[in-house]
This record gives structure tokens, C-alpha cells and sequence, in this order.
């Protein structure tokens, strides 16, 4: 049974989650603004084409920053992330719904910025949620070590879905205040050749 010392524990954990990653390589930004369909990506399921345009609509007036910061979501101290397979971009993250369980289409946990010439350009979202774990004495909390958990270690949280995709892991934390997690992308503002939910997009790259 899950102690009060865990449980205080486990939300002090939670509330560090966050998606600070190096930048490993910067360039120019894309000049692409138009959202990607899912039709285009290889997609072609009305309900998910729906729920996209949901998504959409929840998240449009967070292409102004300020508005994104007024609701929660903050880019301070996030560098912009990118690799050889391509660009994240910074992540404006809402520490309050990394901290819980729950995955909801409209309330991403991130939001995806890339710096041009006007600021801030919203290109897409990302949704993640924290693996947890029971230990043998029942106690339940993140993993934050770099390796895989012991094999008498429990995975009591289950593995998300949306949109008709399985998220992407368990992975480790990119930090060492990131715990394991799963996550998904949606490129829902900006084309992206290697389809909507994608984890890196070629087409762009920090600035």
C-alpha cells in the first residue's frame, strides 16, 4: 500500500517534469505555416481528421505566447531542441498537466515554438505522461535513473493512445529532472514530410 512518504514523494516528482533537452543543432526556420492534414501524412480517418481539427481550435489562440503563458504553458530556461532527423523546437510546457496522469487531446502537455523573424511561431503539440512504477514494497513513484527499472519493479500506469497512435516509449527523461515517460507529437500547425505525428520534423531547424 502506497505510503503518505510516497505519495508526496511521487507528486514532488511529477511536478518536475519537464522536456529541457540540448539543442544539438541550429539553422535556419522553415517558412511553412500551413497545418499538416492527415490525409497528406498517410491518415486518412475521418474521426481522427475531426479530433485534429479540434485540437486546432483549442490551441489557436496560443499562437500568441503571451496567451500560452497565460494559461500555464512556459518556454523560460527550454532550449530549442533538434537533432540529425531533424527539429522539435522549444517546448512550452504546462508543468500542471505533465504532473498528472491524465492525456486529453484538447490540453497537450506541450506546446511546439519555433523562433522567426515575429517571435514565436506556433508549429505543433506534444502530450506526454510519466511511466510509474510499484516497487516490491508497494510503493509507487517515477523512475528517474538513466537504466531500465528493476525486473521486480510494476509498470501500474497503462500505455496512452490518441488519435488512433500508441505514444512513442517508455523512454528515460532528457534530463535528469525528467523522469521515464511516453509522448506523442502532433505537427498540427506545420507541414511535416515524415507525417503529423512524427517525433522530429525535417523541415524545420533552430534559428
Amino acid at each position: 500500500m502506497q505510503t503518505k512518504t510516497s505519495t508526496r514523494l511521487m507528486g514532488m516528482a511529477l511536478a518536475l517534469v519537464g522536456i529541457a533537452v540540448t539543442a544539438i543543432a541550429c539553422g535556419d526556420v522553415a517558412s511553412s505555416t500551413t497545418p499538416t492534414s492527415v490525409a497528406s501524412s498517410g491518415g486518412t480517418d475521418v474521426s481522427v481528421q475531426s479530433e485534429i481539427a479540434a485540437v486546432r481550435q483549442a490551441t489557436a489562440r496560443f499562437h500568441d505566447l503571451s496567451v500560452a503563458n497565460g494559461a500555464g504553458y512556459s518556454v523560460a530556461g527550454e532550449p530549442c531542441v533538434a537533432s540529425p532527423f531533424g527539429t522539435m523546437g522549444f517546448h512550452a510546457v504546462n508543468r500542471g498537466l505533465a504532473g498528472d496522469q491524465q492525456v486529453n487531446a484538447t490540453t497537450p502537455e506541450a506546446l511546439l515554438y519555433i523562433q522567426s523573424g515575429q517571435g514565436y511561431r506556433l508549429t505543433g503539440v506534444e502530450y506526454l505522461k510519466t511511466v510509474l512504477l510499484r516497487d516490491p514494497s508497494g510503493n509507487v513513484a517515477p523512475w528517474f535513473a538513466s537504466t531500465p527499472w528493476p525486473s521486480n519493479y510494476v509498470v501500474v500506469s497503462s500505455t496512452p493512445q490518441l488519435f488512433g497512435q500508441t505514444f512513442q516509449g517508455p523512454m528515460p527523461g532528457h534530463n535528469p529532472s525528467m523522469p521515464w515517460h511516453w509522448d506523442l507529437h502532433a505537427w498540427i500547425w506545420t507541414d511535416n514530410p515524415n507525417g503529423i505525428f512524427a517525433q522530429w520534423n525535417p523541415s524545420l531547424s533552430c534559428q
